[in-house]
């Protein structure tokens, strides 16, 4: 953590909040650029990774790099969510993060930064790490799912095409 619990815990918290009460007419407005939505949504994910993963910073890069080394891989576990989100035709972006909450609190268990310590530690940071998770993919989902409905109930002014003379 950057500056301490007290304000990067509530640096997180308190933008997730307001994308978790917004995230409709959010997910509206930014879906207007015409740009395909996976598209949309891997270019909206990029400032939200980079957000979180400089407020959760490891003490390497910490305060030295613009870009964290993670963001490519992170990226890449977006593009791999969007793609099963898109296969498996899902409905609710809401699900879809708290699944991926879970994967990320499990990742981190098995994998990252959670692997060895004890079970304290786990149970206190578990959720601040399935909130980071749900920080970064809940917006971009909501524009991947919310944008295709609202694609397919607006089709626009239809052109009548003129008579060749």
């Amino acid at each position: 953590m950057v500056f301490g619990i007290f304000i990067d815990v509530p640096l997180l918290i308190v933008p997730f909040l307001l994308m978790l009460r917004f995230r409709k007419p959010l997910s509206h407005v930014i879906s207007r650029p015409r740009l395909p939505l996976f598209a949309l949504y891997l270019l909206l994910a990029v400032p939200l990774l980079i957000f979180e993963e400089q407020i959760d910073c490891q003490p390497s890069w910490c305060r030295t790099v613009v870009i964290p080394p993670t963001i490519p891989f992170l990226l890449l576990e977006m593009l791999v969510l969007g793609g099963i989100v898109i296969v498996f035709h899902a409905k609710s972006p809401l699900r879809v993060t708290l699944i991926f909450s879970i994967y990320g609190v499990l990742f981190e268990f098995f994998l990252g930064g959670l692997v060895g310590a004890p079970i304290v530690i786990v149970a206190l940071l578990a959720p601040y790490v399935a909130m980071g998770c749900a920080f970064v993919s809940m917006l971009p989902l909501s524009v991947l799912l919310d944008g295709k409905e609202h694609a397919q109930k607006y089709t626009g002014p239809t052109q009548v095409p003129l008579e060749m003379r």
